[in-house]
């Protein structure tokens, strides 16, 4: 055996041994919040449970339409659902801070909000019209003109009253049940809203009506934009709830 042949079979040993030290210096790929979410066995899902018949709390738990799809989508993924139960003018922050790893909150799907987190194929359309007292009936968003507008704060209905021009004043509410007593009370004339919360929330009030749909208003799932596989599961369990018609069904429910 050569000193030529030793010495190239030690520089490939050497090579051989700095490309394994190479390699176990790179820390392992972090686990995607969906892998996190199959390890735990729990999905944590934010919502602001104050938008009835969506997200609301009766008896001390969290009720409603979107309550009953979350469990289900937790149910087709196999894991525990856990709610949170979050001011809405917080909750994108606490989706984008890690605090939870998906919404479920009838989020109206808006250019402003994709630029900072993700939207699931569109669960409901929730339209945004008005709530008047009827003895001042309104028609069109232009009759809102000169009027004091009620709003639930962060909402599409507070973007779409912002851009109406010559509103005499918007008026900025926590939850839209607040909002709907002060037009009760004559403090606003009018809120503007998804129609759906408006219409359940007024079941039984008199001497309110509700305009139709001014703007259709999808909501979607959200999911922060880097959790693309998450999105694509909780797509592909969206996509099985409405084939076997369980969105149908609690439309029904609640609606």
């Amino acid at each position: 055996m050569t000193s030529g042949y030793l010495a190239r079979r030690n520089i490939v040993l050497f090579g051989v041994a700095a490309g394994l030290v190479a390699v176990s210096c790179y820390p392992a790929a972090a686990d995607s919040t969906l892998d996190k979410i199959r390890k735990s066995g729990v999905m944590t899902i934010g919502t602001s449970a104050a938008y009835a018949p969506f997200d609301f709390v009766e008896s001390g738990k969290i009720v409603g339409f979107d309550n009953d799809l979350g469990e289900a989508i937790a149910r087709g993924m196999k894991v525990k659902a856990e709610w949170q139960n979050i001011d809405f003018k917080g909750i994108i922050a606490a989706l984008k801070s890690g605090r939870v790893d998906i919404l479920i909150t009838a989020m109206t799907k808006t250019p402003q909000r994709e630029e900072q987190i993700a939207f699931s194929v569109p669960y409901y359309d929730a339209g945004i019209g008005a709530a008047f007292p009827s003895s001042h009936p309104i028609g069109k968003p232009d009759d809102l003109v000169g009027k004091v507008v009620g709003v639930q704060l962060g909402t599409s209905g507070e973007a779409f009253s912002r851009a109406i021009s010559g509103l005499k004043e918007i008026k900025t509410y926590d939850s839209i049940l607040l909002a709907l007593k002060d037009l009760e009370n004559g403090r606003v004339q009018a809120v503007v809203n998804p129609l759906p919360a408006i219409k359940y929330n007024l079941r039984g009030v008199s001497g309110i009506g509700t305009t139709a749909v001014w703007k259709s208003s999808v909501v979607g799932i959200n999911t922060r934009r880097q959790d693309t596989d998450l999105l694509a599961e909780i797509n592909r369990q969206l996509d099985a709830l409405k084939k076997e018609g369980f969105l149908d069904k609690i439309d029904k429910k609640w609606f």
